[in-house]
C-alpha cells in the first residue's frame, strides 16, 4: 500500500515538472507580459542597468503647460550621463509591488548598483491600502511567487489571491477610520479620522461670502483630513513590505535610495491645521529613522515643494509641475553624489 502511495506521488510530480516544463517555455512569458510587463522588463534590462528607479505615477506625470516634460528619473539621469538608469513604473504601484519587482532581478548575473524606489507616504493611509485597483494590482503579482510557474499558474485561475470587492475594501476603509485612534502629543479634539471629517463637512464648513456652505473647499479639506490623518507605525503593511525591500538590498549589498515624495503641506496648513501638518510631519519621522541606514538613504523632499507647483490642485496626489519635478530629482541625484560622485556632472 504504501508502495503504491508513493508511486502515484512520484508519478503526480514526473506530471507536474513536466506540465511547468512545457508552460514556461511557451505561455509563461506571454502571460507575464499581459499580466506585469514591468518584470519581462526588469530582466531585459538588467544586464545594461547600473541603476533601477521603481516608481508610480509621481515620476512620470506631467503638465501640460510644461516647457519640459521629462520625468523624476529622467531629470536624475541627466546628472548622471554615463550611468544607466532604468526606470520601472506603473500608476498605483506601492511597496507590495516593488518587492516583488525586486524578486525578478536575477542574482546569478550583474547587479545593478543602486536600487531608487519612491516612498510615497500617502501609500500608508487606508485609502490607498484599501483602493478598488489593489484586487487588479494583486492579480498582477501571482506569477511572480516564488513556486514553480505551472502551480502559480493554477493559483492565477483558481484566483488564489486577495480577492476582496470594491464594497468590502470600502467597508475596511471606514472602519479603520472609526476606530483607530489618532494618536498626539498633546491635547485634541477629535479621536478618530470620522469625526475630525464630519464635524469639518457638516459644522466646521468653509462658508461663501453669502454664508453658504463652500462645497469644493470643504470637500478637499476633507480628502486631505482622510489622506493625511493616521500615524504610521509597524503594524502597516506598507511598513513590512519596506522592511523586506531593505532586507533584500542589504542581503545583495546593493546600496538603496528611498526617494520620499514631497506633499502639499502648504495647502494641509491653510486647509486643515497645524495638527494635520504635525502628523504628516511626524510620519516622515519615522519613515527617515526607520529607514536611514547603513545601506539605505531616505532622500526627504516632504516639504520642498511649494503648493502652486502641484498639478492637481483640487485633490491629493504626487503630481509636480516641470518645477517641481527639478527640484526632486536634484536633491535625489546630490544624495547620489555620495556613491555616484565621480559620474556626476552638472546638468542644470
Amino acid at each position: 500500500m504504501v508502495k503504491k502511495i508513493s508511486i502515484r506521488i512520484l508519478m503526480l510530480l514526473l506530471v507536474l515538472i513536466t506540465l511547468n516544463f512545457i508552460y514556461t517555455y511557451t505561455l509563461f512569458k506571454k502571460d507575464i507580459g499581459d499580466m506585469c510587463p514591468q518584470a519581462l522588463e526588469i530582466k531585459k534590462a538588467q544586464n545594461s542597468t547600473d541603476i533601477y528607479y521603481f516608481a508610480e505615477s509621481s515620476n512620470f506625470n506631467t503638465r501640460e503647460t510644461d516647457s519640459i516634460q521629462n520625468s523624476i528619473s529622467e531629470i536624475t539621469n541627466f546628472f548622471y550621463p554615463k550611468l544607466k538608469i532604468t526606470t520601472i513604473q506603473t500608476p498605483a504601484v506601492h511597496a507590495f509591488m516593488y518587492k516583488n519587482w525586486l524578486g525578478q532581478i536575477n542574482t546569478s548575473k550583474k547587479l545593478p548598483k543602486a536600487i531608487i524606489i519612491t516612498l510615497n507616504s500617502r501609500s500608508f493611509d487606508a485609502t490607498w491600502i484599501n483602493s478598488n485597483l489593489e484586487t487588479q494590482l494583486q492579480q498582477s503579482m501571482v506569477l511572480l511567487r516564488p513556486y514553480p510557474n505551472i502551480i502559480n499558474r493554477f493559483a492565477l485561475s483558481l484566483q488564489l489571491f486577495d480577492t476582496k470587492t470594491e464594497k468590502e475594501r470600502e467597508q475596511i476603509m471606514l472602519t479603520n477610520w472609526d476606530t483607530t485612534k489618532l494618536i498626539f502629543p498633546f491635547t485634541f479634539k477629535y479621536k478618530t479620522v470620522r469625526e475630525w471629517d464630519y464635524t469639518t463637512n457638516f459644522e466646521n464648513f468653509y462658508k461663501n461670502p453669502d454664508g453658504s456652505k463652500n462645497e469644493s473647499k470643504t470637500i478637499l479639506a476633507c480628502h486631505y483630513i482622510k489622506t493625511y490623518a493616521l500615524n504610521i507605525n509597524n503594524n502597516n503593511p506598507r511598513v513590512k513590505d519596506f522592511d523586506a525591500i531593505c532586507n533584500w538590498c542589504a542581503q545583495h549589498h546593493v546600496k538603496l535610495y528611498l526617494n520620499l515624495l514631497a506633499e502639499n503641506v502648504q495647502y494641509a496648513d491653510s486647509l486643515v491645521g497645524k495638527e494635520l501638518v504635525f502628523l504628516i510631519k511626524q510620519n516622515r519621522d519615522y519613515l527617515v529613522k526607520r529607514y536611514n541606514t547603513q545601506n539605505c538613504t531616505v532622500v526627504d523632499n516632504l516639504e520642498v515643494v511649494n503648493g502652486i507647483e502641484f498639478t492637481d490642485q483640487s485633490w491629493t496626489t504626487e503630481h509636480y509641475s516641470y518645477k517641481g519635478r527639478m527640484i526632486i530629482a536634484k536633491n535625489l541625484a546630490t544624495a547620489l553624489k555620495t556613491q555616484f560622485g565621480n559620474y556626476y556632472k552638472k546638468a542644470y
